[in-house]
């Protein structure tokens, strides 16, 4: 897989200005041709320059870490699956994903200290172009219940100004191209099937 992820937070207002590789795992689990479950594990880095307000000061690069662990629902347009004579199941198809995960981050002095809960959602396209082997594209995007991914004061939510929009709290995002191969083997087509 090729992962990038970027953030979205105060000091940061436009995505894939700072991008930066996402490490990680994932399994899936299909319940059918339209449903799926998939959790995942991620490592990454975000980072973004800062500009001085009165344009004395050079620029200043913030970092954190992070590890997000996610649990989505997938729902595929299409009843996606590897050809048969079933001409409803199609080896492309678009699809949308929805769950809950949460996150570790640097907390200034103590690594990994910070911990926050953030909803993934996002949108992608899989392509089955042989047995067992996929191609997909996906952009995930996070919204957190929380402002601390800067890792620095004064950026942070420190005096609540927030208020009760949900919205304005940080976000990250990761665009994903990558080669996917199915380990467990799928359900063969019935040949002789009794319909009685």
């Amino acid at each position: 897989m090729l992962p990038q992820s970027s953030c979205l937070s105060d000091a940061q207002h436009h995505p894939f200005l700072s991008p930066r590789e996402v490490y990680g795992g994932q399994f899936r689990y299909k319940f059918n041709n339209r449903w799926a479950i998939q959790v995942k594990g991620q490592y990454q880095k975000i980072d973004f320059k800062v500009k001085d307000p009165a344009g004395i000061a050079p620029d200043r690069r913030l970092m954190n870490d992070m590890v997000n662990i996610d649990a989505v629902g997938e729902f595929n347009f299409f009843r996606y699956g590897e050809r048969t004579l079933d001409t409803r199941i199609k080896p492309i198809t678009p699809y949308i994903f929805l769950g809950l995960g949460f996150a570790l981050s640097n907390d200034y002095d103590q690594p990994y200290g910070c911990f926050s809960m953030y909803l993934p959602m996002g949108l992608g396209m899989k392509w089955r172009f042989a047995p067992r082997w996929q191609l997909i594209l996906t952009w995930q995007h996070n919204l957190y219940f929380g402002d601390r991914l800067e890792n620095v004061d004064e950026y942070g939510n420190t005096y609540d100004m927030n208020g009760t929009n949900f919205f304005n709290n940080d976000l990250t995002g990761q665009l994903t191209a990558g080669i996917v191969f199915e380990f467990a083997q799928q359900k063969g087509n019935c040949k002789k099937c009794s319909w009685n």
